[in-house]
């Protein structure tokens, strides 16, 4: 990374990943505000906000002096990348996120992020998300080349690089 310590990180990748738990721990290591967009994108019930209004409040999450913003939105994920100092795109085996998918069934109740209930959109979305977004990411990298972008293959790569945040602090 170029700067020791960044103090804007937004993460993407894989439903199921674990990107919110991580953003929550990076968020607390850095002492950084975090945002995790599914709770802007969607109202109480899970009815999906209005595009704009979601727009616009990303935009002013993305206009404070640091934050960790994660999530999948693709449709405003420019604006992240642009604004970003690193970049985390958790790059999971598919196999592990549905894996996830299941346990996080039976923790609704005691973590944000928990499943009411698998549907095909979601199996779709993760199954073909590589395909489907590598081309953006990629595209974006290039465009946006002063911003660090990293890349989590497991969680062993996570929970190293919030070690090492925390060894050289």
């Amino acid at each position: 990374m170029n700067t020791k310590h960044p103090k804007k990180i937004a993460i993407i990748g894989l439903p199921g990943s674990g990107k919110s738990t991580f953003a929550s721990k990076l968020g607390k290591i850095l002492n950084i505000p975090v945002h995790h967009l599914d709770r802007h994108m969607f109202e109480p019930g899970g009815k999906k906000r209005d595009k704009q209004e979601f727009i616009k409040v990303q935009k002013a999450m993305l206009e404070e002096t640091c934050w960790v913003v994660e999530g999948c939105s693709f449709s405003t994920f420019e604006m992240r990348f642009a604004k970003a100092d690193v970049v985390i795109y958790f790059h999971f085996s598919r196999f592990v996120c549905f894996w996830r998918f299941v346990k996080r069934l039976f923790n609704y109740e005691r973590e944000y992020g928990g499943l009411r209930a698998i549907n095909r959109e979601l199996l779709k979305y993760t199954w073909n998300f590589d395909r489907e977004k590598r081309a953006r990411i990629e595209e974006l990298r290039e465009k946006y080349s002063q911003t660090d972008f990293l890349i989590f293959r497991n969680q062993k790569d996570a929970d190293l690089f919030l070690t090492r945040l925390l060894n050289s602090r």
